[in-house]
């Protein structure tokens, strides 16, 4: 089984667009992407491999879960087009070079593409991706070049006003 682990990017100061790519990530994205990595934990499901877009933000969010984790961040995957905009079929593409000794993936990036990853990738619909949302999809292989779109199966979906009062 392969397991896909896609992020979207946790909470972060005001968009400016002159500066969109150097926005850092505010206290309550901080405490929201440990929140959801703990979460994680606490229910074993542990990556084995990190991969983010090349934003500030993406980085940020990916080394707080690469410290729950207990993940070298030295050795996560910076993307460039994690960030860029990319198809299904690009996401594809770079998984499928993946060496499968990795069985899950983290991937950390941003809105809009990340939902509509998830969504192409799996049995369901996210209509609602709000920042640190999490989607689990699992998938019936053992080779990531075998993975396909609508084939993955949502093992769970979290955000962090599920576990705020």
């Amino acid at each position: 089984m392969k397991r896909l682990i896609l992020v979207r990017h946790a909470k972060t100061e005001h968009q400016n667009y002159d500066k969109d790519f150097t926005r850092k990530l505010t206290n309550r994205g901080m405490n929201d992407a440990r929140l959801i990595a703990e979460q994680l934990k606490n229910k074993n499901i542990s990556p084995d491999y990190f991969i983010c877009s090349t934003a500030v933000r993406a980085i940020q969010t990916t080394e707080i879960f690469a410290d729950v984790f207990g993940y070298p961040k030295d050795k996560i995957e910076k993307q460039q087009f994690l960030y860029d905009g990319y198809t299904t079929t690009d996401f594809l593409h770079f998984i499928s070079m993946l060496d499968n000794h990795y069985n899950t993936l983290l991937i950390v990036a941003h809105n809009p593409e990340i939902a509509m990853l998830a969504s192409a990738l799996s049995d369901e619909s996210f209509y609602h991706f709000p920042t640190t949302a999490t989607a689990v999809i699992d998938f019936e292989t053992d080779m990531w070049e075998r993975v396909e779109p609508r084939q993955g199966k949502v093992h769970m979906f979290l955000y962090p006003r599920i576990f705020k009062n």
